[in-house]
């Protein structure tokens, strides 16, 4: 413990800052820092976390990014005034239960991960605002997908996601949805209930066809579609009125419907 006071240890902010230390491993007694607001474990060798983990109970932010994580404790989700938690780039291949006991998390990133699902418990998550999900192994959302209504951006891209479930229909704050590099046949209808969306993101899937509320989306700004297999668009396109970028490259589209010229502002 005496060599991690020699890093970076910011008595005024309770952050201990270890990020790129060489550490394989952490001691035991990392859970007497029970004072510590910020844990900062990034790109280091850690390959397991303590039990000892869950003592730090009154942390906001923890970075284990960049790592060799395999798994999580349980005592994670002692851990419930964490409003930060960074879990990209490591080997997670699930996610505990208790994660969802994070409520008061903000921001979760989960992204470069052989993660093939989620926990249901991933919708106790109700505070999120940000996801990050990108670069796993996900063939699938589970419907409490649907509970997290705060979420303002949602970074699915990369995955083998074959559909979407209807709930992602509840997401009606998101601002920012990207689904990229999937294997997407078709949208639900209910991608139509995404009201605020001003990015939607959807190439490299499989998509023949746009369901029609995708003219619901009116406040969509950017719309990427290219590289599926579209063969023609809905009229609805037409009511997208705001859209600057629409990005069709790659398809199948032999026409496009005469609505296609309300679109003054691309």
């Amino acid at each position: 413990m005496q060599n991690m006071h020699l890093h970076s240890l910011d008595d005024r902010s309770g952050i201990l800052n270890l990020t790129a230390a060489g550490l394989a491993e952490l001691p035991p007694k990392i859970g007497n820092l029970t004072w510590l607001s910020g844990l900062l474990l990034g790109e280091n060798q850690l390959t397991a976390l303590l039990p000892e983990i869950g003592n730090l109970r009154n942390l906001r932010r923890l970075g284990l990014g960049r790592n060799q994580l395999t798994e999580l404790p349980p005592e994670i989700g002692n851990l419930t005034n964490l409003y930060r938690l960074v879990l990209g780039e490591n080997q997670l291949t699930s996610l505990p239960p208790e994660i969802g006991d994070l409520t008061n998390l903000k921001e979760l990133h989960l992204n470069d991960n052989p993660l093939t699902v989620l926990p249901p418990e991933i919708g106790n998550l109700t505070s999120l605002d940000w996801l990050g999900l990108y670069g796993n192994k996900l063939t699938d959302l589970p419907p409490e997908i649907g509970y997290l209504t705060n979420l303002k951006e949602l970074h699915l891209y990369d995955n083998q996601l074959a559909a979407l479930p209807p709930e992602i229909g509840n997401l009606t704050d998101l601002d920012w949805l990207g689904l990229y590099g999937n294997q997407l046949t078709e949208l639900p209808p209910e991608i139509g209930d995404l009201t605020n969306l001003t990015g939607l993101y959807l190439s490299n899937n499989r998509l023949t066809a746009l369901p029609p509320e995708i003219g619901n989306l009116t406040n969509l700004i950017g719309m990427e579609l290219n590289n599926n297999q579209l063969t023609t668009l809905p009229p609805e396109i037409g009511n997208l009125t705001n859209l600057r970028s629409l990005v069709l490259n790659g398809n199948r589209l032999t026409e496009m419907p005469p609505e296609i010229g309300n679109l003054t502002n691309l």
